[in-house]
């Protein structure tokens, strides 16, 4: 355990400069994943406050995931290991009581994306046009096939590869805090997909018929083209997955669109 020595708080909320006193230590890098906190009796000596709202002060650092409390043999007070996976699960827990709808997960998406296939333009390695390559002529050879080779499973693998596709686009800018808003944006939508979704190969085929003309853009150095044309995509799945999501309520029992 480190010798972090807290002073005295002001008077005030004292839970809430508690919460702040720690929680720099950690963002600064003072306290690191992994090291152990003093007891709550420490602390809350340390700090000159009850044990009480010592404890409340914990608990707002364990909600946003920045401690932890482990019990029994060499348990204690922990500073958690922060990463995209904890983040994402804070704000799923936030968002999932927001009511939300395939409206704002596209709104999100045509926020976002645009910009990012501008941007990769400049941005975009060599290894990453080859990865989005593969990924389109991939799909393109599965679509080719005759069309009783097109199965549920076969259309869902390609649903995964678009995903991967937008994905490879939006990693290839290089923004960390664009990459983890695009990360939760496509939880919650592949959430939506998995309730809404069935076997369309012409949805598929243009789909990929997109990405295709996307990538093409890209490879041309034409920002603004394909800027234009994410958005123009995007908008056409968030019409199809609407107009899908009212005929799965008229018809819930078939498996076909």
């Amino acid at each position: 355990m480190k010798n972090i020595i807290f002073a005295p708080v002001p008077f005030g909320r004292v839970a809430d400069h508690i919460e702040k006193r720690i929680k720099e230590k950690i963002l600064n890098g003072t306290l690191a994943a992994g090291d152990k906190l003093p007891t709550e009796k420490e602390l809350a000596s340390q700090f000159g406050v009850s044990i009480v709202t010592l404890r409340e002060a914990l608990r707002s650092l364990q909600v946003i995931g920045l401690i932890e409390k482990k019990k029994g043999h060499g348990g204690g007070i922990f500073v958690s290991q922060i990463n995209d996976e904890s983040i994402k699960i804070s704000l799923s827990s936030f968002l999932n009581f927001k009511d939300l709808s395939i409206q704002h997960i596209y709104e999100a998406r045509m926020i976002l994306e645009p910009a990012c296939a501008r941007l990769a333009v400049e941005r975009i390695s060599p290894e990453e046009v080859i990865k989005l390559e593969e990924n389109v002529s991939w799909c393109e050879e599965i679509l080719n096939r005759p069309s009783q080779e097109f199965s549920e499973q076969v259309f869902f693998n390609i649903d995964d590869r678009a995903i991967e596709f937008h994905k490879i686009i939006v990693n290839s800018v290089r923004n960390p805090i664009v990459i983890l808003n695009f990360d939760y944006v496509m939880d919650f939508l592949k959430e939506c997909e998995l309730q809404l979704l069935v076997p369309d190969k012409n949805h598929s085929m243009w789909v990929i018929s997109d990405h295709r003309n996307i990538l093409d853009f890209l490879k041309n150095g034409d920002g603004k083209r394909g800027e234009e044309e994410m958005y123009l995509h995007l908008k056409k799945i968030e019409e199809y997955d609407i107009r899908l999501k009212e005929f799965r309520k008229e018809h819930p029992e078939k498996k076909v669109f």
